[in-house]
Protein backbone atom coordinates (compact mmCIF):
# COMPACT_ATOMS: atom_id res chain seq x y z
CA UNK A 1 0.00 0.00 0.00
CA UNK A 2 2.84 2.42 0.86
CA UNK A 3 4.57 1.55 -2.36
CA UNK A 4 1.49 2.35 -4.47
CA UNK A 5 0.81 5.56 -2.56
CA UNK A 6 4.36 6.87 -3.04
CA UNK A 7 4.47 6.05 -6.74
CA UNK A 8 0.94 7.21 -7.58
CA UNK A 9 0.19 3.97 -9.39
CA UNK A 10 -2.65 2.71 -7.19
CA UNK A 11 -5.23 2.23 -9.92
CA UNK A 12 -2.96 0.79 -12.58
CA UNK A 13 -1.18 -1.64 -10.25
CA UNK A 14 -4.41 -2.86 -8.73
CA UNK A 15 -5.65 -3.92 -12.14
CA UNK A 16 -2.34 -5.46 -13.15
CA UNK A 17 -2.29 -9.24 -12.86
CA UNK A 18 1.38 -9.11 -11.97
CA UNK A 19 1.11 -6.54 -9.18
CA UNK A 20 2.41 -8.93 -6.56
CA UNK A 21 5.51 -9.66 -8.62
CA UNK A 22 6.11 -5.94 -9.07
CA UNK A 23 5.77 -5.31 -5.35
CA UNK A 24 8.12 -8.15 -4.45
CA UNK A 25 10.76 -7.07 -6.95
CA UNK A 26 10.69 -3.34 -6.19
CA UNK A 27 10.15 -3.45 -2.42
CA UNK A 28 13.84 -4.18 -1.67
CA UNK A 29 14.74 -1.05 -3.66
CA UNK A 30 12.79 1.03 -1.16
CA UNK A 31 14.82 -0.20 1.75
CA UNK A 32 18.11 0.11 -0.12
CA UNK A 33 17.41 3.70 -1.21
CA UNK A 34 16.11 4.64 2.25
CA UNK A 35 12.98 6.26 0.92
CA UNK A 36 11.17 7.47 4.00
CA UNK A 37 9.03 10.58 4.10
CA UNK A 38 9.67 11.01 7.83
CA UNK A 39 13.35 11.72 7.15
CA UNK A 40 12.55 14.91 5.25
CA UNK A 41 12.63 18.11 7.24
CA UNK A 42 9.27 19.93 7.59
CA UNK A 43 10.52 23.23 6.11
CA UNK A 44 12.68 21.69 3.42
CA UNK A 45 11.66 22.88 -0.05
CA UNK A 46 13.18 21.23 -3.05
CA UNK A 47 12.03 22.84 -6.28
CA UNK A 48 12.81 19.79 -8.38
CA UNK A 49 10.92 17.45 -6.07
CA UNK A 50 8.00 19.89 -5.82
CA UNK A 51 7.59 20.19 -9.55
CA UNK A 52 8.46 16.69 -10.67
CA UNK A 53 8.13 14.63 -7.48
CA UNK A 54 10.89 13.17 -5.34
CA UNK A 55 13.79 11.96 -7.56
CA UNK A 56 13.88 8.48 -5.99
CA UNK A 57 10.10 8.15 -6.22
CA UNK A 58 10.24 9.25 -9.85
CA UNK A 59 12.88 6.65 -10.67
CA UNK A 60 10.92 4.05 -8.76
CA UNK A 61 7.72 4.80 -10.69
CA UNK A 62 9.65 4.63 -13.94
CA UNK A 63 11.05 1.25 -12.95
CA UNK A 64 7.60 -0.01 -12.08
CA UNK A 65 6.20 1.03 -15.46
CA UNK A 66 9.09 -0.67 -17.24
CA UNK A 67 8.50 -3.78 -15.20
CA UNK A 68 4.80 -3.71 -16.17
CA UNK A 69 5.72 -3.47 -19.84
CA UNK A 70 8.11 -6.39 -19.59
CA UNK A 71 5.61 -8.55 -17.73
CA UNK A 72 2.77 -7.65 -20.08
CA UNK A 73 4.90 -8.81 -23.01
CA UNK A 74 5.31 -12.16 -21.27
CA UNK A 75 1.61 -12.70 -20.62
CA UNK A 76 1.16 -14.72 -23.76
CA UNK A 77 4.15 -16.89 -22.88
CA UNK A 78 3.09 -17.58 -19.31
CA UNK A 79 0.88 -20.56 -18.60
CA UNK A 80 -2.32 -19.87 -16.62
CA UNK A 81 -0.99 -21.80 -13.61
CA UNK A 82 1.98 -19.41 -13.27
CA UNK A 83 -0.01 -16.15 -13.38
CA UNK A 84 -0.22 -14.13 -10.20
CA UNK A 85 -3.69 -13.06 -9.03
CA UNK A 86 -4.44 -9.40 -8.62
CA UNK A 87 -4.69 -7.65 -5.27
CA UNK A 88 -8.45 -7.39 -5.71
CA UNK A 89 -8.72 -11.12 -6.42
CA UNK A 90 -6.77 -11.99 -3.29
CA UNK A 91 -8.91 -9.85 -1.02
CA UNK A 92 -12.20 -10.85 -2.60
CA UNK A 93 -11.50 -14.63 -2.45
CA UNK A 94 -10.58 -15.78 1.07
CA UNK A 95 -9.96 -19.37 -0.04
CA UNK A 96 -7.48 -18.19 -2.66
CA UNK A 97 -5.76 -16.04 -0.04
CA UNK A 98 -5.48 -18.98 2.35
CA UNK A 99 -4.01 -21.13 -0.41
CA UNK A 100 -1.37 -18.53 -1.16
CA UNK A 101 -0.49 -18.19 2.50
CA UNK A 102 -0.12 -21.96 2.80
CA UNK A 103 2.18 -22.04 -0.22
CA UNK A 104 4.24 -19.23 1.28
CA UNK A 105 4.60 -21.13 4.57
CA UNK A 106 5.81 -24.20 2.70
CA UNK A 107 8.47 -22.17 0.92
CA UNK A 108 9.71 -20.57 4.14
CA UNK A 109 12.02 -22.50 6.43
CA UNK A 110 10.91 -22.76 10.04
CA UNK A 111 14.21 -21.40 11.33
CA UNK A 112 14.01 -18.09 9.48
CA UNK A 113 14.32 -15.00 11.63
CA UNK A 114 11.28 -13.05 12.76
CA UNK A 115 12.89 -9.79 13.87
CA UNK A 116 12.13 -9.07 17.53
CA UNK A 117 9.29 -11.54 18.12
CA UNK A 118 11.42 -14.15 19.89
CA UNK A 119 13.30 -11.59 21.98
CA UNK A 120 10.03 -9.87 22.91
CA UNK A 121 8.73 -13.14 24.32
CA UNK A 122 12.02 -13.49 26.17
CA UNK A 123 11.48 -10.09 27.75
CA UNK A 124 7.92 -11.05 28.69
CA UNK A 125 9.18 -14.23 30.32
CA UNK A 126 11.78 -12.27 32.30
CA UNK A 127 9.09 -9.84 33.48
CA UNK A 128 6.88 -12.73 34.65
CA UNK A 129 9.74 -14.40 36.53
CA UNK A 130 10.90 -11.14 38.07
CA UNK A 131 7.42 -9.95 39.07
CA UNK A 132 6.24 -13.27 40.48
CA UNK A 133 2.70 -13.65 41.82
CA UNK A 134 1.73 -9.96 41.35
CA UNK A 135 1.83 -10.64 37.60
CA UNK A 136 -1.19 -12.95 38.02
CA UNK A 137 -3.66 -10.12 37.38
CA UNK A 138 -2.26 -9.79 33.85
CA UNK A 139 -2.67 -13.50 33.07
CA UNK A 140 -5.98 -13.51 31.26
CA UNK A 141 -7.59 -14.78 28.10
CA UNK A 142 -5.79 -12.20 25.97
CA UNK A 143 -2.32 -13.32 27.12
CA UNK A 144 -3.30 -16.95 26.70
CA UNK A 145 -4.53 -16.22 23.18
CA UNK A 146 -1.15 -14.65 22.43
CA UNK A 147 0.61 -17.80 23.63
CA UNK A 148 -1.75 -19.98 21.58
CA UNK A 149 -0.95 -18.01 18.44
CA UNK A 150 2.78 -18.22 19.15
CA UNK A 151 2.53 -21.98 19.74
CA UNK A 152 1.31 -22.35 16.15
CA UNK A 153 3.97 -20.06 14.66
CA UNK A 154 6.00 -21.39 11.74
CA UNK A 155 9.28 -20.47 13.43
CA UNK A 156 10.35 -23.13 15.92
CA UNK A 157 12.26 -20.65 18.10
CA UNK A 158 9.13 -18.57 18.55
CA UNK A 159 7.20 -21.70 19.52
CA UNK A 160 9.93 -22.70 21.94
CA UNK A 161 10.08 -19.35 23.76
CA UNK A 162 6.28 -19.25 23.95
CA UNK A 163 6.30 -22.47 25.97
CA UNK A 164 9.15 -21.21 28.15
CA UNK A 165 6.91 -18.20 28.84
CA UNK A 166 4.05 -20.57 29.65
CA UNK A 167 6.37 -22.42 32.05
CA UNK A 168 7.11 -19.13 33.83
CA UNK A 169 3.37 -18.51 34.21
CA UNK A 170 2.75 -22.03 35.52
CA UNK A 171 5.56 -21.71 38.05
CA UNK A 172 4.95 -18.22 39.45
CA UNK A 173 1.27 -17.26 39.10
CA UNK A 174 -1.38 -17.66 41.77
CA UNK A 175 -3.11 -21.02 41.89
CA UNK A 176 -6.57 -19.47 41.49
CA UNK A 177 -5.49 -17.88 38.22
CA UNK A 178 -4.14 -21.19 36.93
CA UNK A 179 -7.31 -22.97 37.96
CA UNK A 180 -9.45 -20.50 36.01
CA UNK A 181 -7.47 -20.95 32.78
CA UNK A 182 -6.39 -24.57 33.32
CA UNK A 183 -8.31 -26.16 30.44
CA UNK A 184 -6.99 -23.78 27.78
CA UNK A 185 -3.55 -23.94 29.34
CA UNK A 186 -3.48 -27.75 29.23
CA UNK A 187 -4.67 -27.80 25.62
CA UNK A 188 -1.87 -25.38 24.77
CA UNK A 189 0.75 -27.55 26.48
CA UNK A 190 -0.52 -30.72 24.77
CA UNK A 191 0.26 -29.11 21.40
CA UNK A 192 3.80 -28.40 22.53
CA UNK A 193 4.28 -31.94 23.83
CA UNK A 194 3.46 -33.19 20.32
CA UNK A 195 5.57 -30.68 18.38
CA UNK A 196 7.89 -31.87 15.62
CA UNK A 197 10.92 -30.13 17.16
CA UNK A 198 12.62 -31.59 20.23
CA UNK A 199 13.39 -28.17 21.73
CA UNK A 200 9.71 -27.24 21.63
CA UNK A 201 8.75 -30.54 23.26
CA UNK A 202 11.32 -29.94 25.97
CA UNK A 203 10.04 -26.42 26.73
CA UNK A 204 6.49 -27.70 26.88
CA UNK A 205 7.58 -30.56 29.16
CA UNK A 206 8.98 -28.03 31.63
CA UNK A 207 5.70 -26.11 31.66
CA UNK A 208 3.72 -29.34 32.05
CA UNK A 209 5.72 -30.44 35.07
CA UNK A 210 5.18 -27.07 36.81
CA UNK A 211 1.47 -27.00 36.00
CA UNK A 212 0.65 -30.58 36.99
CA UNK A 213 2.76 -30.42 40.12
CA UNK A 214 0.84 -27.41 41.40
CA UNK A 215 -2.51 -28.74 40.11
CA UNK A 216 -2.11 -32.01 42.02
CA UNK A 217 -1.32 -30.13 45.22
CA UNK A 218 -4.41 -27.95 44.71
CA UNK A 219 -6.60 -30.93 43.82
CA UNK A 220 -7.81 -30.02 40.34
CA UNK A 221 -5.41 -32.07 38.19
CA UNK A 222 -7.79 -34.98 37.59
CA UNK A 223 -9.94 -32.93 35.24
CA UNK A 224 -7.03 -32.27 32.91
CA UNK A 225 -5.05 -35.52 33.02
CA UNK A 226 -6.91 -36.89 29.96
CA UNK A 227 -5.40 -34.01 27.94
CA UNK A 228 -1.81 -34.20 29.18
CA UNK A 229 -1.36 -37.86 30.10
CA UNK A 230 -1.10 -39.33 26.55
CA UNK A 231 1.62 -36.95 25.26
CA UNK A 232 3.51 -37.27 28.54
CA UNK A 233 3.49 -41.05 28.08
CA UNK A 234 4.86 -40.98 24.57
CA UNK A 235 7.65 -38.50 25.36
CA UNK A 236 9.15 -41.02 27.79
CA UNK A 237 10.24 -42.96 24.69
CA UNK A 238 11.10 -40.01 22.45
CA UNK A 239 14.37 -40.30 20.54
CA UNK A 240 15.84 -37.01 21.87
CA UNK A 241 17.62 -37.90 25.09
CA UNK A 242 16.90 -34.62 26.88
CA UNK A 243 13.16 -34.87 26.24
CA UNK A 244 13.11 -38.57 27.14
CA UNK A 245 14.98 -38.27 30.44
CA UNK A 246 13.11 -35.15 31.56
CA UNK A 247 9.76 -36.75 30.72
CA UNK A 248 10.65 -39.89 32.66
CA UNK A 249 11.62 -37.79 35.68
CA UNK A 250 8.40 -35.80 35.38
CA UNK A 251 6.39 -39.02 35.22
CA UNK A 252 7.97 -40.35 38.41
CA UNK A 253 7.62 -36.99 40.17
CA UNK A 254 4.02 -36.25 39.18
CA UNK A 255 2.46 -39.73 38.86
CA UNK A 256 4.44 -41.60 41.49
CA UNK A 257 3.42 -45.29 41.45
CA UNK A 258 -0.03 -44.56 40.00
CA UNK A 259 1.11 -44.38 36.36
CA UNK A 260 -0.28 -47.74 35.08
CA UNK A 261 -3.56 -47.22 36.94
CA UNK A 262 -3.99 -43.73 35.45
CA UNK A 263 -3.23 -45.00 31.94
CA UNK A 264 -5.85 -47.73 32.41
CA UNK A 265 -8.33 -45.13 33.66
CA UNK A 266 -7.89 -42.92 30.60
CA UNK A 267 -7.23 -45.76 28.16
CA UNK A 268 -9.60 -44.42 25.47
CA UNK A 269 -7.76 -41.10 25.22
CA UNK A 270 -4.38 -42.84 25.37
CA UNK A 271 -5.21 -45.28 22.56
CA UNK A 272 -6.58 -42.51 20.33
CA UNK A 273 -3.45 -40.43 20.86
CA UNK A 274 -1.09 -43.35 20.20
CA UNK A 275 -3.00 -44.12 17.01
CA UNK A 276 -2.61 -40.56 15.76
CA UNK A 277 1.08 -40.45 16.66
CA UNK A 278 1.72 -43.71 14.80
CA UNK A 279 0.69 -41.79 11.66
CA UNK A 280 2.97 -38.79 12.33
CA UNK A 281 5.34 -37.47 9.68
CA UNK A 282 8.30 -37.71 12.07
CA UNK A 283 9.71 -41.23 12.08
CA UNK A 284 11.00 -40.79 15.65
CA UNK A 285 7.44 -40.12 16.84
CA UNK A 286 6.17 -43.24 15.08
CA UNK A 287 8.89 -45.30 16.73
CA UNK A 288 8.00 -43.90 20.17
CA UNK A 289 4.31 -44.67 19.54
CA UNK A 290 5.16 -48.33 18.82
CA UNK A 291 7.20 -48.53 22.03
CA UNK A 292 4.30 -47.07 24.02
CA UNK A 293 1.85 -49.53 22.49
CA UNK A 294 4.19 -52.32 23.60
CA UNK A 295 4.04 -50.89 27.11
CA UNK A 296 0.25 -51.12 27.09
CA UNK A 297 0.47 -54.86 26.52
CA UNK A 298 3.13 -55.44 29.17
CA UNK A 299 2.37 -53.04 32.04
CA UNK A 300 -1.28 -51.97 31.89
CA UNK A 301 -4.27 -53.93 33.19
CA UNK A 302 -5.40 -56.52 30.63
CA UNK A 303 -9.09 -55.79 31.14
CA UNK A 304 -8.59 -52.14 30.23
CA UNK A 305 -6.50 -52.85 27.12
CA UNK A 306 -8.44 -55.89 25.82
CA UNK A 307 -11.22 -53.93 24.00
CA UNK A 308 -8.58 -52.00 22.04
CA UNK A 309 -6.36 -54.91 20.97
CA UNK A 310 -7.72 -55.17 17.43
CA UNK A 311 -7.32 -51.44 16.81
CA UNK A 312 -3.80 -51.38 18.23
CA UNK A 313 -2.75 -54.41 16.17
CA UNK A 314 -3.98 -52.68 13.01
CA UNK A 315 -1.84 -49.68 13.90
CA UNK A 316 1.21 -51.89 14.49
CA UNK A 317 0.68 -53.81 11.25
CA UNK A 318 0.55 -50.47 9.44
CA UNK A 319 3.85 -49.47 11.07
CA UNK A 320 5.24 -52.85 9.95
CA UNK A 321 5.29 -51.37 6.44
CA UNK A 322 7.23 -48.24 7.39
CA UNK A 323 10.26 -47.14 5.39
CA UNK A 324 12.18 -46.42 8.59
CA UNK A 325 13.68 -49.65 9.91
CA UNK A 326 13.64 -48.57 13.60
CA UNK A 327 9.86 -48.09 13.28
CA UNK A 328 9.47 -51.51 11.68
CA UNK A 329 11.64 -53.07 14.35
CA UNK A 330 9.61 -51.47 17.16
CA UNK A 331 6.33 -52.54 15.52
CA UNK A 332 7.64 -56.09 15.07
CA UNK A 333 8.52 -56.43 18.76
CA UNK A 334 5.23 -54.82 19.84
CA UNK A 335 3.19 -57.33 17.83
CA UNK A 336 5.04 -60.18 19.51
CA UNK A 337 4.21 -58.80 22.96
CA UNK A 338 0.56 -58.33 22.04
CA UNK A 339 -0.02 -61.85 20.77
CA UNK A 340 1.77 -63.26 23.83
CA UNK A 341 -0.45 -61.32 26.26
CA UNK A 342 -3.66 -61.39 24.17
CA UNK A 343 -3.53 -64.65 22.18
CA UNK A 344 -7.31 -65.00 21.84
CA UNK A 345 -7.92 -61.44 20.69
CA UNK A 346 -4.97 -61.61 18.26
CA UNK A 347 -5.74 -64.95 16.62
CA UNK A 348 -7.53 -63.36 13.67
CA UNK A 349 -4.39 -61.43 12.66
CA UNK A 350 -1.92 -64.32 12.83
CA UNK A 351 -1.86 -65.20 9.13
CA UNK A 352 -0.98 -61.61 8.28
CA UNK A 353 1.56 -61.41 11.10
CA UNK A 354 3.32 -64.63 10.08
CA UNK A 355 3.71 -63.29 6.55
CA UNK A 356 5.20 -60.04 7.85
CA UNK A 357 7.48 -61.73 10.39
CA UNK A 358 8.87 -64.18 7.84
CA UNK A 359 9.47 -61.30 5.44
CA UNK A 360 11.37 -59.35 8.08
CA UNK A 361 13.32 -62.46 9.06
CA UNK A 362 15.37 -61.89 5.88
CA UNK A 363 15.52 -58.09 6.13
CA UNK A 364 18.74 -56.29 5.21
CA UNK A 365 19.04 -54.88 8.76
CA UNK A 366 20.39 -57.41 11.31
CA UNK A 367 18.40 -56.00 14.24
CA UNK A 368 15.17 -56.28 12.23
CA UNK A 369 15.95 -59.93 11.50
CA UNK A 370 16.60 -60.58 15.17
CA UNK A 371 13.45 -58.71 16.21
CA UNK A 372 11.33 -60.80 13.84
CA UNK A 373 12.83 -63.98 15.30
CA UNK A 374 12.05 -62.81 18.83
CA UNK A 375 8.45 -62.06 17.86
CA UNK A 376 8.08 -65.51 16.28
CA UNK A 377 9.42 -67.01 19.49
CA UNK A 378 6.68 -65.23 21.41
CA UNK A 379 4.11 -66.62 19.00
CA UNK A 380 5.38 -70.11 19.85
CA UNK A 381 4.93 -69.28 23.52
CA UNK A 382 1.36 -68.09 22.91
CA UNK A 383 0.04 -70.68 20.44
CA UNK A 384 2.15 -73.73 21.34
CA UNK A 385 1.98 -76.55 18.79
CA UNK A 386 0.08 -74.55 16.18
CA UNK A 387 2.90 -72.03 15.97
CA UNK A 388 5.65 -74.67 16.32
CA UNK A 389 4.61 -76.38 13.10
CA UNK A 390 4.66 -73.07 11.22
CA UNK A 391 8.06 -72.05 12.61
CA UNK A 392 9.73 -75.43 12.04
CA UNK A 393 8.52 -75.60 8.46
CA UNK A 394 10.02 -72.15 7.89
CA UNK A 395 13.32 -73.22 9.48
CA UNK A 396 13.62 -76.18 7.12
CA UNK A 397 13.39 -73.85 4.13
CA UNK A 398 15.40 -70.88 5.43
CA UNK A 399 18.38 -72.59 7.06
CA UNK A 400 19.94 -74.07 3.88
CA UNK A 401 19.27 -70.93 1.79
CA UNK A 402 22.94 -69.87 1.94
CA UNK A 403 23.80 -72.70 -0.45
CA UNK A 404 22.26 -70.55 -3.19
CA UNK A 405 24.54 -67.62 -2.38
CA UNK A 406 26.57 -66.47 -5.39
CA UNK A 407 30.35 -66.66 -4.92
CA UNK A 408 30.94 -63.10 -6.11
CA UNK A 409 28.26 -61.56 -3.92
CA UNK A 410 29.07 -58.62 -1.71
CA UNK A 411 27.39 -57.17 1.30
CA UNK A 412 24.58 -54.85 0.13
CA UNK A 413 25.09 -55.90 -3.48
CA UNK A 414 23.33 -53.91 -6.19
CA UNK A 415 23.20 -50.73 -4.15
CA UNK A 416 25.32 -47.60 -3.83
CA UNK A 417 26.78 -45.91 -0.77
CA UNK A 418 23.98 -43.37 -0.25
CA UNK A 419 22.04 -44.76 2.67
CA UNK A 420 18.89 -44.03 4.63
CA UNK A 421 18.96 -45.54 8.12
CA UNK A 422 21.70 -47.90 6.97
CA UNK A 423 19.69 -49.12 3.97
CA UNK A 424 21.14 -48.18 0.60
CA UNK A 425 18.90 -47.33 -2.32
CA UNK A 426 19.05 -49.57 -5.35
CA UNK A 427 20.74 -48.28 -8.52
CA UNK A 428 19.20 -49.05 -11.90
CA UNK A 429 19.67 -47.72 -15.41
CA UNK A 430 21.63 -44.52 -15.80
CA UNK A 431 21.91 -43.89 -12.07
CA UNK A 432 18.10 -43.94 -11.98
CA UNK A 433 17.87 -40.31 -13.11
CA UNK A 434 20.46 -38.65 -10.92
CA UNK A 435 18.42 -35.63 -9.95
CA UNK A 436 15.24 -37.45 -8.98
CA UNK A 437 14.27 -39.01 -5.63
CA UNK A 438 17.12 -37.38 -3.80
CA UNK A 439 17.41 -37.69 -0.05
CA UNK A 440 15.15 -35.32 1.89
CA UNK A 441 15.76 -34.17 5.45
CA UNK A 442 13.19 -33.80 8.16
CA UNK A 443 13.45 -30.53 10.06
CA UNK A 444 11.98 -32.30 13.07
CA UNK A 445 14.79 -34.78 13.54
CA UNK A 446 17.58 -33.70 11.17
CA UNK A 447 17.40 -37.20 9.70
CA UNK A 448 16.19 -38.43 6.32
CA UNK A 449 12.48 -37.94 5.92
CA UNK A 450 10.97 -41.42 5.61
CA UNK A 451 7.54 -42.29 4.28
CA UNK A 452 5.04 -43.82 6.67
CA UNK A 453 4.36 -46.96 4.66
CA UNK A 454 4.59 -48.71 1.31
CA UNK A 455 1.86 -49.92 -0.94
CA UNK A 456 1.98 -53.57 0.14
CA UNK A 457 3.08 -55.67 3.07
CA UNK A 458 6.70 -55.59 1.89
CA UNK A 459 6.54 -52.95 -0.85
CA UNK A 460 8.93 -50.46 0.75
CA UNK A 461 10.60 -47.91 -1.48
CA UNK A 462 14.11 -48.97 -0.43
CA UNK A 463 13.51 -52.72 -0.26
CA UNK A 464 15.94 -54.91 -2.19
CA UNK A 465 15.76 -58.68 -2.69
CA UNK A 466 17.11 -60.59 0.30
CA UNK A 467 20.53 -62.18 -0.04
CA UNK A 468 20.47 -65.96 0.61
CA UNK A 469 22.94 -65.61 3.48
CA UNK A 470 20.58 -63.12 5.16
CA UNK A 471 17.77 -65.67 5.02
CA UNK A 472 20.02 -68.20 6.78
CA UNK A 473 21.11 -65.55 9.26
CA UNK A 474 17.49 -64.92 10.24
CA UNK A 475 16.97 -68.67 10.58
CA UNK A 476 19.83 -68.84 13.12
CA UNK A 477 18.12 -66.19 15.25
CA UNK A 478 14.88 -68.16 14.94
CA UNK A 479 16.70 -71.33 16.03
CA UNK A 480 17.80 -69.54 19.20
CA UNK A 481 14.25 -68.39 19.98
CA UNK A 482 12.80 -71.84 19.34
CA UNK A 483 15.22 -73.30 21.89
CA UNK A 484 13.61 -71.20 24.61
CA UNK A 485 10.33 -73.11 24.34
CA UNK A 486 11.17 -76.36 22.53
CA UNK A 487 14.84 -77.13 23.01
CA UNK A 488 14.29 -80.76 22.05
CA UNK A 489 13.48 -79.68 18.48
CA UNK A 490 16.64 -77.66 18.01
CA UNK A 491 19.11 -80.54 18.14
CA UNK A 492 18.05 -81.81 14.72
CA UNK A 493 19.14 -78.50 13.13
CA UNK A 494 22.57 -78.10 14.79
CA UNK A 495 24.51 -80.25 12.34
CA UNK A 496 22.91 -78.57 9.33
CA UNK A 497 23.56 -75.12 10.81
CA UNK A 498 27.24 -75.97 11.37
CA UNK A 499 27.48 -77.10 7.76
CA UNK A 500 26.00 -73.81 6.51
CA UNK A 501 28.38 -71.79 8.68
CA UNK A 502 31.35 -73.72 7.29
CA UNK A 503 30.69 -72.47 3.77
CA UNK A 504 33.25 -69.91 2.63
CA UNK A 505 32.53 -69.48 -1.07
CA UNK A 506 30.99 -66.00 -0.68
CA UNK A 507 32.42 -62.71 0.45
CA UNK A 508 30.67 -62.04 3.75
CA UNK A 509 30.53 -65.51 5.32
CA UNK A 510 32.11 -64.04 8.46
CA UNK A 511 28.87 -62.20 9.32
CA UNK A 512 26.96 -65.48 9.34
CA UNK A 513 29.68 -67.02 11.54
CA UNK A 514 29.44 -64.11 13.94
CA UNK A 515 25.69 -64.65 14.35
CA UNK A 516 26.04 -68.40 14.86
CA UNK A 517 28.65 -68.21 17.60
CA UNK A 518 26.49 -65.66 19.40
CA UNK A 519 23.43 -67.91 19.42
CA UNK A 520 25.21 -71.19 20.28
CA UNK A 521 25.69 -70.37 24.01
CA UNK A 522 21.97 -69.60 24.39
CA UNK A 523 21.01 -72.81 22.57
CA UNK A 524 23.41 -74.87 24.68
CA UNK A 525 22.04 -73.48 27.91
CA UNK A 526 18.44 -74.06 26.86
CA UNK A 527 19.09 -77.60 25.68
CA UNK A 528 20.99 -78.65 28.78
CA UNK A 529 24.47 -80.14 29.13
CA UNK A 530 23.81 -83.76 28.24
CA UNK A 531 21.60 -83.17 25.14
CA UNK A 532 23.97 -80.52 23.84
CA UNK A 533 27.08 -82.70 24.21
CA UNK A 534 25.44 -85.24 21.94
CA UNK A 535 25.13 -82.70 19.08
CA UNK A 536 28.13 -80.42 19.63
CA UNK A 537 30.72 -82.40 17.65
CA UNK A 538 29.87 -80.86 14.22
CA UNK A 539 30.35 -77.30 15.50
CA UNK A 540 33.87 -77.77 16.93
CA UNK A 541 35.90 -77.48 13.72
CA UNK A 542 34.03 -74.42 12.32
CA UNK A 543 34.29 -72.71 15.70
CA UNK A 544 38.09 -72.94 15.85
CA UNK A 545 38.42 -71.98 12.17
CA UNK A 546 36.52 -68.78 12.96
CA UNK A 547 38.87 -68.10 15.88
CA UNK A 548 41.70 -67.49 13.38
CA UNK A 549 39.69 -66.03 10.46
CA UNK A 550 41.17 -62.49 10.74
CA UNK A 551 37.75 -60.83 11.12
CA UNK A 552 37.77 -59.29 14.57
CA UNK A 553 34.03 -59.42 15.32
CA UNK A 554 33.69 -63.02 14.21
CA UNK A 555 36.88 -63.97 16.09
CA UNK A 556 35.58 -62.38 19.30
CA UNK A 557 32.22 -64.16 18.93
CA UNK A 558 33.99 -67.53 18.49
CA UNK A 559 36.31 -66.83 21.44
CA UNK A 560 33.37 -65.96 23.69
CA UNK A 561 31.60 -69.16 22.61
CA UNK A 562 34.68 -71.29 23.37
CA UNK A 563 35.10 -69.79 26.83
CA UNK A 564 31.39 -70.24 27.59
CA UNK A 565 31.37 -73.91 26.57
CA UNK A 566 34.52 -74.60 28.59
CA UNK A 567 32.91 -73.07 31.67
CA UNK A 568 29.44 -74.52 31.08
CA UNK A 569 30.49 -78.10 30.27
CA UNK A 570 33.57 -78.10 32.47
CA UNK A 571 37.16 -77.44 31.41
CA UNK A 572 38.20 -81.11 31.45
CA UNK A 573 35.14 -82.24 29.47
CA UNK A 574 35.59 -79.53 26.87
CA UNK A 575 39.36 -79.77 26.43
CA UNK A 576 39.05 -83.53 26.20
CA UNK A 577 37.20 -83.08 22.92
CA UNK A 578 39.89 -80.83 21.37
CA UNK A 579 42.33 -81.99 18.72
CA UNK A 580 45.96 -80.91 18.71
CA UNK A 581 45.21 -78.44 15.92
CA UNK A 582 42.44 -76.86 18.02
CA UNK A 583 44.75 -76.58 21.01
CA UNK A 584 47.40 -74.93 18.83
CA UNK A 585 44.87 -72.36 17.65
CA UNK A 586 43.95 -71.57 21.26
CA UNK A 587 47.65 -71.04 22.11
CA UNK A 588 48.10 -68.70 19.13
CA UNK A 589 45.04 -66.66 19.98
CA UNK A 590 45.16 -63.83 22.49
CA UNK A 591 41.35 -63.80 22.76
CA UNK A 592 40.87 -67.11 24.58
CA UNK A 593 42.18 -67.52 28.13
CA UNK A 594 41.97 -71.26 28.55
CA UNK A 595 44.40 -73.83 29.92
CA UNK A 596 44.86 -76.68 27.44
Amino acid sequence: ANLMEMTGLEGSIEDDKNADMAAVVVAPTLSLKNIDKRKRKPNENNDESTKNGHPETKNLAKGLKQLKLVESSRKTEMEPATKFPSVTTRVSKPKELMRWKAELREQMHDTEGWKSLETSFGVLKAIIVGTGQPFSKYVDGYLLELLELASLHINRFVREISFHTAAAIAETCEIDTLKTLAKRFCTLLAKGLSDNWSQVRYASSIATRHLLGRAIEAGFAKDYLPILLPPMCINRYYVAQGVRIYSQESWRTVMGTQGPALVAKYIDQVVDFYTSQAQADNHAVREAACACITELAIKVDRKAVSPHVEKLLEVLIDCFKDDSWPVRDAACSACGDFIRVFPTESSGKMSKLYRLWFGHLSDSIPTVREGAAIALGKSVEAYKEDAVSVVVSRLKVALPAVKEQKPDSKRLSGVDNVTQFGVARRVTGKEALKNSDQQMYSCGSLAPKMKKRGAGCMDHSFQRPAEPWEITDGALFLLRELSLQHAELVGQFIEQAAEMVSLRHYGHHVYLKQTFWKVVPVIAKNMGKRPFKRVMEPIMEPMFDTLVCNHRLAMHAAADCIEFLAKYLGNLVFTGRLTEDMKAKIRRSNLVHLQV
